[in-house]
């Protein structure tokens, strides 16, 4: 069962990454194009935001199984740090957002958030296992 939740928050790893990247660039054009959030684009947001939950709830999990990061360092407690990040990027978006009285504004906060939990997806890759399925 451990070697199933490794892998799986493995892996997962690169949805978050491709989503992330995806939803905060999408949005970005969006922003510069002067177009207010569609439903396409709130959809992959979404789906973005939930992906990056079931991260953290993997990542948990091999917590309470006994599991951390190694990296080989003492800097392991940052992929805690980037972790945390990820799975809160969405949320904190949301309330910095106008909840549609400035949907432009909107649109740039929620991309700024997606491409946010891009990178800090991408350092806590950088600070987990080197890991070669």
């Amino acid at each position: 069962m451990l070697d199933v939740i490794i892998e799986l928050h493995y892996l997962n790893l690169f949805l978050i990454l491709a989503l992330g990247l995806i939803s905060g660039v999408w949005g970005l054009i969006l922003y510069f194009r002067k177009k207010t959030i569609n439903r396409p684009w709130r959809t992959a947001l979404i789906i973005t935001a939930a992906d990056a939950l079931l991260q953290g709830i993997f990542g948990v999990t091999l917590l309470l199984m006994g599991q951390k990061p190694g990296t080989g360092t003492d800097l392991y407690y940052l992929h805690y740090v980037y972790g945390g990040i990820v799975a809160l990027a969405i949320p904190v978006a949301l309330t910095y957002a106008t909840g549609g009285k400035k949907p432009r504004r909107d649109v740039l906060i929620y991309s700024i958030a997606a491409l946010i939990l891009f990178a800090a997806a991408f350092r806590a890759w950088m600070t987990g296992p080197v890991h070669w399925p």
